[in-house]
């Protein structure tokens, strides 16, 4: 048996006490039941009949149905007996087919005698009971006695195995326990710490199958992870079962707790306890058959849980083990480990169990805080690197207005041009000037979008208001038909829905998307070429769609069309002026509007940027 050190030995010592009692004490049948760390006591030694060994031979009873009889019992010094007739239904799990005797002080065929196997400190080990006494009589004095000889020998050699198979368990424990701690030790990922524990406390505890779960956060944006490890095909738990083990753990670690989930007659049963061998002793029977230690703290059936658990069943699954992972007062996840041989975990096991959740609770801690480290690092250098780009994008687009702007200021004030002359220079000065205005204000528009800057972003947090996104393509276009005449581009609208097309938002940044896309398909496309624009409308969304004719844009360019200061590769579009702000924008807009942008291009074959808006609740298709 796995509960005891050198099994064989101790069973071997067990039989030979129930065979003295048949022997020596002159019963024809004695059993003796041990406790399981389970709260279970189970037959391990029967003696002197067949039928009772074939009955009751590896048979367990929960405690709490034993401790019943036992509060039944007389006390006849320390043994309990419980007279047939006094507990309806009670018996001892066989009955011998024997007929009731009918003079005084006869033997009952339903009486029931039992000796608590107990330490030399009370505790209660197990239970050695007797039935069918030769001479038909219930035992004198002198019988009791001997018979309390051989029970205090059982409790002894009880006694004994069990501390030692303590002792041994305990050392291999620390061993695998210090093993499974270290094994946390140095991971960065959150993952990789789960998969290298997960199968270092499978080791640590003998389980056959172990899942481990750590919980995501929303809210501060931590990731959850999932590890499973052993050599037994468990399916996908069900979302019921995960569920309840998230709300088992969270309540698990406040009170510092595992929970042990029992298969047993068909129900699942829910236990917890803090298992640490420091709980009060709780006596049995009003101390008349001793006590124990460590008992559960809360037992109820688990609402629901027989058909969320039956999943297990197929594999014999019948003890399920939860340990919280936490960290100071927060449960971080848990981990959940089975067994099938019908053993149950003992006190060791399960305070083992939740060292290393204690400590793994610390390890994922620790993982949690380098990705935010990482995280945080990486944000830094993107921060520099932009700042970098910044003052070398905006270096450089002043430098050259600015160059402009001094040489025709020196030629205005040191030479005395003709009338037209000055006129002309003015011209050049004014264009500078606004060119050097307009990047300040999308500079400044960039900041107050948070369009990856180093600015926070201004959010859109109130309503909105409706916007016809009709009234806003025709205004655009009209405000930039002259632009297009110039450049000799054809401008045309396509045919739009006649109703409103209306979104929430706000006016001036969704006229911008629209300015921005027209105005940099009016600049990209040759003389000659034409920019179209045009709305769709979906149940849910419209799209507005602007094609041109002109330069194209090759893949490399596209995966970074959308990022702040980016400029095309294509020479043709390098030499037309331009801040590389302005898609950074569109974007930075489209999305806080909770929206995209797409943009499908070929080289020489022109572009087809499309907005994709939600339509405001007053629009919507019914």
């Amino acid at each position: 048996m796995r509960l005891i050190n050198s099994g064989a030995d101790l069973v071997e010592a067990l039989d030979a006490v129930t065979q003295g009692v048949v022997d020596a004490v002159g019963f024809e049948v004695a059993a003796i039941r041990w406790l399981t760390g389970g709260h279970d006591l189970e037959v391990v030694s029967v003696a002197g009949n067949d039928d009772a060994r074939d009955s009751l031979l590896g048979t367990r009873v929960p405690m709490s149905e034993i401790e019943v009889e036992l509060e039944a019992s007389e006390s006849w010094g320390s043994l309990l007996f419980l007279p047939a007739g006094r507990l309806a239904g009670a018996d001892d799990g066989w009955v011998p087919d024997r007929p009731a005797g009918v003079s005084a002080g006869s033997w009952q065929p339903e009486d029931t005698l039992r000796a608590p196997l107990r330490s030399p400190e009370g505790e209660l080990l197990g239970i050695l009971a007797v039935d069918l006494p030769r001479d038909g009589l219930r035992p004198n004095r002198a019988t009791c006695e001997l018979l309390e000889m051989y029970a205090d020998l059982a409790g002894l050699a009880l006694g004994a195995a069990r501390r030692a198979q303590a002792l041994e368990r305990r050392v291999r424990l620390d061993a695998d326990t210090q093993h499974a701690i270290a094994t946390g030790v140095g991971f960065l990922g959150l993952q990789d710490l789960l998969d290298a524990s997960a199968r270092r406390t499978a080791d640590a505890l003998g389980a056959e199958f172990l899942w481990m779960r750590v919980l995501g956060s929303a809210e501060v944006g931590q990731q959850g992870a999932v590890a499973v490890v052993g050599t037994l095909e468990t399916p996908p738990a069900p979302q019921a079962v995960v569920r309840q083990a998230r709300d088992d753990a969270q309540e698990a670690w406040r009170r510092g707790h595992a929970v042990l989930a029992t298969y047993r007659d068909g129900t699942w049963e829910r236990t917890s306890s803090d298992w640490t061998g420091r709980g009060a002793r709780v006596p049995v029977a009003d101390g008349r058959a001793g006590w124990v230690r460590g008992a559960p703290a809360a037992v109820d059936q688990l609402a629901g849980a027989r058909g969320a658990m039956s999943f297990l069943e197929p594999q014999g699954v019948q003890q399920v083990l939860l340990c919280p992972i936490g960290s100071g007062e927060e449960c971080l996840g848990y981990f959940v480990t089975g067994r099938t041989d019908g053993e149950t975990w003992a006190g060791e096991e399960i305070e083992a169990a939740l060292r290393i959740a204690r400590h793994l609770g610390q390890s994922v801690v620790s993982a949690r805080l380098a990705v935010r480290e990482r995280d945080l690092i990486a944000r830094l250098e993107s921060l520099d690197r932009y700042r970098h780009d910044l003052v070398s994008t905006v270096s450089h687009e002043l430098r050259t207005p600015l160059a402009s702007v001094m040489g025709y200021l020196e030629l205005i004030e040191d030479a005395t041009p003709q009338e037209h002359q000055q006129h002309v220079y003015r011209e050049v000065v004014q264009r500078n000037l606004r060119r050097m205005l307009t990047l300040t204000d999308e500079l400044l528009l960039l900041k107050r979008l948070g369009a990856g800057g180093p600015g926070e972003a201004d959010d859109l947090d109130e309503p909105g208001l409706d916007v016809d996104l009709v009234d806003v393509v025709r205004g655009v276009v009209g405000s930039l038909a002259q632009r297009a005449g110039a450049a000799q581009v054809r401008l045309d609208v396509e045919p739009a829905p006649q109703q409103p097309l209306v979104v929430r938002g706000r006016p001036d940044e969704l006229e911008r998307v629209v300015l921005n896309l027209v105005a940099n398909a009016i600049k990209y496309t040759p003389a000659g070429g034409r920019v179209a624009v045009g709305l769709v409308r979906d149940e849910r969304v419209v799209d507005v769609v602007v094609s041109d004719t002109g330069l194209g844009i090759s893949r490399d360019d596209q995966s970074r069309l959308f990022a702040e200061f980016f400029r095309s590769t294509n020479p043709a579009a390098l030499a037309l002026p331009g801040t590389g702000l302005g898609l950074s924008i569109v974007r930075a807009i489209v999305q806080r509007h909770g929206g995209s942008i797409q943009v499908v291009s070929e080289p020489g074959e022109g572009s087809t940027f499309t907005v994709r808006l939600p339509v405001g609740r007053t629009d919507r298709m019914d």
